[in-house]
């Protein structure tokens, strides 16, 4: 009688411990988030002219893409957020370093390409970028939807550039995925450098 007492006392303790043991070897056990970034892309040669200094400005970049996770549409009207798989760094400032790594291989030899975090002071224009869109599709197909402009000397401001840029990945993964963002945002360097140079 007495060991059945105890037995019934100490039950619902050890099923709470139970569990919660259960539940720590579970997050234990649970998917490693894997994280992503993306790349500059090299042409292999600088286009000739003069040297240009310019900045890239603060990218803007839409409140549901701003966030440390991979973003993908399931449909037009539905967003997958891929909770193990992550940005390395905010998605503004990474789209920021990399077009201006873009935008450096695509002008002139010697030319300067600043970030708003890194700025020397020599800069003869910047580039205002907002995007309203840059993520995988349904299908895998990239989009990306911008608007851009170049102020120049701090005054003249070019009228605004929409461009739409889709990439197919070569295959379904996320690193294929990805590569295919960096090679849209090098096709987006690449069309500013020509109204740049």
């Amino acid at each position: 009688m007495n060991f059945t007492m105890k037995t019934m006392l100490v039950s619902p303790l050890g099923l709470a411990l139970y569990v919660l043991g259960t539940l720590c070897l579970a997050g234990c056990a649970s998917q490693n988030a894997k994280i992503y970034t993306l790349i500059a892309l090299d042409t292999g040669a600088h286009v000739a002219g003069p040297p240009v200094t310019i900045s890239v400005a603060t990218v803007g970049v839409p409140k549901y893409l701003d966030q440390p996770q991979l973003v993908r549409r399931s449909s037009d009207v539905e967003l997958n957020v891929a909770e193990f798989e992550r940005w390395g760094e905010p998605l503004g400032n990474m789209m920021q370093r990399v077009l201006a790594e873009d935008l450096v291989r695509r002008l002139p030899l010697g030319s300067v390409v600043t970030t708003s975090r890194t700025l020397t002071g020599n800069e003869t224009s910047s580039i205002e970028l907002d995007l309203s869109r840059f993520e995988a599709e349904a299908g895998g197909t990239i989009v990306l939807d911008a608007q851009w402009r170049i102020r120049r000397n701090g005054r003249n401001v070019s009228s605004p550039q929409t461009t739409r840029i889709i990439r197919r990945p070569t295959d379904a993964t996320t690193p294929a995925t990805v590569k295919a963002m960096s090679d849209a945002i090098a096709d987006l360097a690449a069309r500013m450098a020509v109204k740049i140079r």
